[in-house]
């Protein structure tokens, strides 16, 4: 539901003031979730089990001044199973921040987590000047909770032989809180330059709550890890009268890691990607070609940060766009 309110005017009519226009946002959802209690990680079940939730989201974005906006929002949502988490009756937005997702925490991390419940929370501001600057700031705050069984073998007579398989309960807490910036400023009638920074801090904590703290080679299992990635974005856009267009984005990435034994490394490295195209009138449609990581440049970068993989090696595209 999206509620805007206006300020009245002084000659009895109601009308809109730009200056104090305010734009509040506020839903409710409900999830019903029966999965296999264990379908991936021996030993496998057969037994089901289910997760409930009842899900607030809301969502303000406030107008204070010309060319000024101030927007902030807060959801939870339940994860599911499989393919199910691509489907979403809800909007995935609110106020400019994704708040749903298929996982939070990194499936190339830790596999596949069903039943997880997310927290999203943001805030920003973003500002247009008459001489054709734009720019703001943006902070989020995202934490998933999930909890599954995993296998491990201990021994079923008094000797040290590892013979049994039994289950054991896992617990799983991530969080990762970003700040970002960008700026951009209009060229003339057809050049934009751009910048964009962020700076973001993932940890995840693993634990084991049904083995005793005593239990032999437990710091290995109970572990914190965490990874901070940096990263830059400058960008330069053409855009012709006639429809042509090009654009240059180069990417710096730089990131550290935390709590790994053994020590796990970082990375820093550019990627350049430029492309080329044409938009029909009225951006009926469009054709852009492309060529991505243009100077061939591979990484080792810590999945556990959310990021949109780079390519990792020199990547030619082309799509075509229609707009009906």
């Amino acid at each position: 539901m999206s509620v805007p309110f206006g300020r009245a005017s002084g000659y009895g009519d109601y009308q809109w003031d730009p200056l104090a226009w305010l734009r509040f946002n506020v839903g409710l959802s409900y999830d019903y979730l029966q999965y296999p209690q264990n379908s991936e990680l021996p030993p496998l079940r057969d037994a089901d089990q289910t997760e409930s939730q009842w899900s607030p989201k809301v969502a303000l974005t406030l107008f204070p001044w010309k060319g000024g906006q101030l927007r902030g929002a807060y959801g939870q949502s339940l994860g599911g199973l499989y393919f199910d988490d691509s489907v979403r009756l809800e909007p995935t937005q609110m106020a400019g921040f994704t708040q749903v997702f298929r996982s939070l925490i990194p499936e190339s991390v830790v596999g596949l987590v069903p039943g997880t419940s997310f927290e999203v929370a943001g805030i920003g501001f973003d500002q247009a000047l008459p001489s054709g600057t734009y720019f703001g700031v943006e902070a989020a705050h995202l934490t998933s909770d999930g909890e599954r069984e995993v296998g491990a073998l201990t021994n079923g007579t008094p000797l040290p032989l590892p013979d049994t398989l039994i289950a054991l309960q896992e617990t799983l807490e991530f969080e990762e809180r970003t700040v970002a910036l960008y700026a951009n400023q209009l060229l003339g009638p057809s050049w934009t330059l751009g910048a964009r920074g962020s700076l973001s801090e993932a940890t995840l904590c693993t634990r084991y709550p049904n083995l005793p703290l005593s239990t032999p080679g437990i710091d290995g299992l109970n572990t914190d890890v965490s990874s901070r990635l940096g990263r830059l974005e400058f960008s330069l856009l053409y855009q012709h009268p006639r429809g042509w267009f090009a654009q240059w984005f180069s990417n710096y990435y730089h990131q550290s890691n935390d709590g790994y034994v053994p020590e796990l490394p970082g990375d820093s490295f550019w990627q350049q990607n430029v492309f080329v195209g044409y938009r029909w009138p009225r951006q009926r449609a469009e054709i852009r070609a492309g060529i991505l990581n243009l100077t061939d440049q591979d990484y080792r970068l810590n999945p556990l940060n959310l990021l949109n993989e780079p390519r990792r090696e020199r990547t030619f595209v082309i799509s075509v766009q229609l707009n009906l």
